[in-house]
């Protein structure tokens, strides 16, 4: 097998293994209450929690999203309009639907039905609310994490603009995607404005042919110095973490290296297959451990359900997805973009 190869399998196992850590990052990242960087305590627990929930996991998003840019601009379907339309419509926007819509009807139905109190007012009473619960035209849907789907639809919508850029001005293009996000100069147009610069850098790594391997001999360095970051966003309470943001896909993707060929990322990467339907499915669950909890909240102590909600979690959508594919593979693999 030539070095090209070689690299080829390389990125195909780092990229799986990533999507299931990342997601699992993601439940975690959700894992209830949250709590602000400004008002973490000092307590031993307190800052290994704020460590994970307000730095490392804060990366997920972009790590993801960067991987989707040099995935959608390595195949190139930029150039084909119609056919990344309706791709992404089948793999991005019909999950989309299907679970904000499911987990919208399904809360209306336990407070205004059955007057089941969810702990907060999730169903709004207004038609700007509702459009963006059902839709998160302006803001967060009903089902939150679902704003990283709704953003990858406006990244799509770009994606032939980013790919002329990409060809032909690729580093003024890289300015001018700064400039405009960074600077939150399109509104409401892209929610997480820090998504669409790591997606356009995703994009110069397939465009511009980088050797997606020539940091690995720094794997180690990579690793510190991203600890190092996040260890300082606790340290010093610092709430923006734009720039963590920017710089976690170039540290965490080398980093990822020193555990792609060793039994746990070789788990990580079967894995993967499971990520998406976590992803979608995961916040409805976190709730309904959290109302379980609550009750058993001074026999059972606060660090033992963060540790294990998320775990759980991520461990019964996994059987479900077992389930459901042995069930019905057709519908489910349709609701879920497979």
């Amino acid at each position: 097998m030539d070095a090209a190869m070689q690299n080829e399998d390389e990125v195909r196992r780092r990229i799986a293994l990533l999507r299931f850590l990342m997601i699992f990052g993601v439940v975690l990242l959700h894992t209830p209450p949250y709590v602000p960087i400004k008002e973490v305590g000092t307590g031993a627990f307190d800052l290994f929690k704020a460590f994970f929930q307000n730095a490392v996991f804060r990366t997920t998003v972009p790590v993801l999203t960067a991987i989707s840019g040099y995935l959608l601009f390595r195949s190139m379907l930029d150039r084909q309009p119609g056919k990344l339309a309706l791709k992404k419509f089948c793999t991005i926007v019909v999950p989309f639907l299907f679970f904000n819509l499911l987990l919208l009807g399904a809360v209306d139905f336990l407070e205004n039905g059955l007057h089941v109190r969810l702990g907060e007012d999730m169903v709004p009473d207004d038609p700007r609310g509702w459009a963006n619960a059902a839709f998160g035209l302006f803001d967060s849907p009903i089902n939150y994490p679902l704003n990283f789907l709704r953003d990858l639809v406006v990244l799509m919508l770009l994606a032939p603009l980013f790919g002329w850029m990409l060809r032909h001005i690729p580093w003024l293009g890289l300015g001018a995607v700064l400039l405009v996000f960074m600077n939150n100069l399109d509104g409401h147009f892209l929610l997480r404005d820090v998504m669409a610069p790591v997606f356009y850098l995703g994009g110069l790594a397939a465009v511009r042919r980088w050797d997606l391997c020539a940091l690995d001999r720094y794997a180690a360095l990579c690793l510190a110095a991203f600890v190092a970051l996040c260890a300082a966003v606790v340290a010093f309470r610092v709430a923006n973490t734009n720039y963590l943001r920017m710089a976690a896909p170039i540290l965490i993707w080398p980093a990822a290296a020193l555990v792609t060929r060793t039994a746990f990322g070789a788990w990580l990467a079967r894995m993967s297959k499971y990520s998406f339907f976590v992803f979608v499915s995961h916040a409805p669950v976190l709730l309904a451990t959290w109302m379980l909890y609550r009750p058993l909240a001074k026999e059972v102590p606060y660090p033992a359900y963060w540790l294990l909600a998320p775990v759980l979690t991520t461990a019964l959508l996994v059987l479900v997805y077992r389930a459901a594919m042995r069930v019905a593979p057709g519908a489910f693999g349709s609701v879920i973009g497979a």
